[in-house]
């Protein structure tokens, strides 16, 4: 019995030891029993100085975030911090990424002032004012670069409107349909370039002159295209009006009677002509052309003629 008893009381000494050894002490409900102390900052020291050792950069990162949290007002891992803020910085790839160094080194600065003894006001004096020095230089060449970006873009803006204007004077000296359509696109493909934010007062000037001057010349020149093709259109129709009355006045007997291939002599003649472009003249050409033909064939076939004319597909313009 008292060997069971002695068993069982070196069993639980070891079970005790374990979670000291584990847990720093014996937990019991709202008791506790503690026999390790808290590790202080020369244990945060020394686990950093390891992991530095080691190279592993993203656990000492931690290590000195939660010294630097956890005693605010210490020295040591205030200045190792900021050392890793100057580190960052020179490390950094991105604004982005420069001034999320920023902030934190302001906050480190802030919370170390609030906590540090008058003792420290010198070592915060300089690094606040390396910090400083460095955000002023990085506005200051971030200014510069925006500057040179801006001043790109307004020579660009220039060279785009002087281009315009210069293709709006060619669609103006121009009557070659194909050409007009073909700068009036490279117009529209130019525009889009256009940075309109930061147009000055003279660009913007010169643009809205270069813009309402195409919306003219576009008009203008619909208007002069589309005169140039009406009458072509009137000229061709007057040879196929004429073709057709001379054939017909060579073979009047022939095709006048009914049964005669005169409704698809007028439908590959005149049929498709549409009235709605002709001019006066090549109006009074058409209706005495027809009606002469009319008035001279047999009472069956007008009903034919009359037909075809009225169902073959009409020429249709584009303008």
């Amino acid at each position: 019995m008292l060997f069971l008893l002695i068993v069982v009381a070196i069993l639980l000494g070891y079970v005790a030891y374990r979670l000291i050894l584990r847990e720093g002490g014996i937990f019991l409900g709202p008791y506790a029993i503690k026999f390790r102390k808290e590790p202080g900052p020369e244990d945060y020291l020394r686990r950093l100085k390891e992991l530095q050792q080691r190279n592993q950069d993203f656990e000492s990162r931690l290590v000195l975030g939660a010294a630097t949290s956890k005693f605010p007002e210490n020295l040591e891992f205030f200045k190792l911090a900021m050392d890793k803020v100057f580190s960052d910085l020179r490390d950094a790839k991105s604004e982005k990424e420069v001034e999320e160094v920023f902030l934190r080194g302001e906050r480190l600065l802030k919370e170390f002032g609030a906590a540090s003894s008058t003792n420290s006001i010198g070592v915060v004096t300089e690094y606040s004012k390396r910090l400083v020095q460095a955000q002023q230089e990085f506005y200051s060449l971030r200014k510069e670069r925006d500057m040179e970006l801006e001043r790109k873009r307004y020579e660009r803006n220039e060279e785009i409107l002087k281009e315009l204007e210069s293709v709006l004077e060619g669609i103006r000296a121009s009557n070659d349909e194909m050409a007009i359509r073909d700068e009036m696109n490279n117009a529209a493909r130019l525009e889009t370039g256009l940075d309109l934010s930061i147009l000055d007062e003279g660009q913007n000037e010169r643009y809205r002159e270069v813009k309402n001057g195409f919306y003219r010349m576009a008009e203008e020149k619909v208007e002069s295209l589309r005169s140039a093709r009406y009458a072509r259109y009137n000229r061709k129709a007057v040879e196929r009006l004429k073709k057709l009355i001379d054939e017909f006045s060579e073979n009047e007997k022939e095709l006048s009677k009914s049964g005669s291939s005169l409704p698809v002599i007028l439908k590959e003649r005149i049929g498709s002509l549409n009235t709605s472009y002709f001019d006066g003249p090549t109006m009074q050409y058409f209706n005495y052309v027809y009606g002469y033909i009319f008035s001279l064939i047999d009472e069956d076939l007008k009903f034919e003629v009359t037909r075809i004319m009225t169902e073959t597909e009409k020429d249709a313009l584009e303008v």
